[in-house]
């Protein structure tokens, strides 16, 4: 099932898209609130978490948001996200909705918190129901995993395949009108897009996408404590593979002027991640994620 990367076709058509400085400032300061009610809560109720991915980098390196990056995401062990989906369910209904794997026709394998009234829709989810298409903060797991590698690869190959299979069947499902547009005007996104609905709708007819999301949710975690954990919600099953003491062993940094929990060795997560990572990406290869619409304080 391998094929060309989504944001390697779909990053040179659409630059309509791309956010202006006064949308991203605004983004940004939209997701800052968001995770400061996040740590609220979690203060509260003695529950850990720490910034991920580019969130990291960015406190790292620009001790706040990646100038141009227009996503928050944070990371917690799994007994953590226990504590936090109590805490989310009775205490930030009013204001957030925390939506996991399974839920409805949710598409993703991890969970998010969305903000209601509030508008965001990227190009790719087009489709999805407006109850999906609203900023958010994506929420990793960090699982506990097979401490043989040999197991990882073989778990992982299905697991990634799994969920490759449920992202094509919400391709054919919820198709994003947008794409289909551009696709009347740009070749290569029709012939591109239009493969992937065929592959999904060949596997909707074998299971269909709750079916191999539960693979998923299957394959996830180890039963037992190994040592070793990883983050499968996030690029893949085998991307982040660490000791679990990697997690554990903490550090706070400044970003945006409030402190946040990142591992004290994070020096090691983010060259895993992205390499040489205090040195800034040429402008070509930085990762926005293309968005047609983006509105808060107003009804969906």
């Amino acid at each position: 099932m391998a094929m060309k990367k989504q944001k390697d076709i779909y990053s040179k058509v659409f630059n309509e898209f791309v956010f202006s400085d006064e949308q991203i400032e605004l983004l940004h300061n939209t997701l800052f609130d968001m995770l400061m009610d996040i740590k609220r809560v979690c203060e509260k109720h003695d529950i850990t978490f720490l910034l991920s991915g580019g969130s990291m980098l960015g406190a790292v390196r620009h001790k706040g948001f990646i100038p141009w990056d227009d996503d928050l995401d944070i990371m917690m062990l799994r007994s953590e996200y226990v504590k936090f989906r109590e805490a989310v369910l009775s205490e930030m209904t009013d204001k957030y909705d925390l939506v996991e794997p399974l839920d409805g026709k949710y598409t993703n394998k991890k969970p998010k918190l969305f903000l209601k009234n509030s508008v965001f829709t990227e190009v790719v989810y087009a489709g999805l129901p407006a109850e999906y298409r609203r900023v958010f903060i994506d929420v990793f797991i960090i699982e506990d995993i097979p401490a043989s590698a040999s197991k990882r690869k073989f778990i992982g190959k299905i697991y990634d395949f799994a969920f490759h299979a449920s992202s094509f069947i919400g391709d054919y499902k919820y198709p994003s009108p947008i794409i289909l547009e551009k696709g009347k005007t740009d070749e290569e996104v029709r012939k591109y897009y239009a493969s992937r609905r065929r592959m999904g709708g060949l596997l909707n007819v074998f299971f269909g996408m709750r079916f191999y999301l539960k693979i998923c949710s299957k394959l996830d975690h180890a039963k037992k404590e190994t040592g070793i954990v990883g983050v499968p919600s996030a690029i893949s099953y085998n991307r982040e593979v660490f000791e679990k003491k990697l997690f554990t062993d903490l550090i706070e940094v400044e970003f945006n002027g409030e402190m946040f929990k990142i591992p004290s060795d994070y020096d090691s997560y983010l060259k895993n991640l992205y390499k040489d990572y205090m040195k800034l990406p040429p402008e070509k290869d930085r990762v926005i994620h293309s968005c047609a619409e983006f509105r808060v304080n107003t009804e969906v």
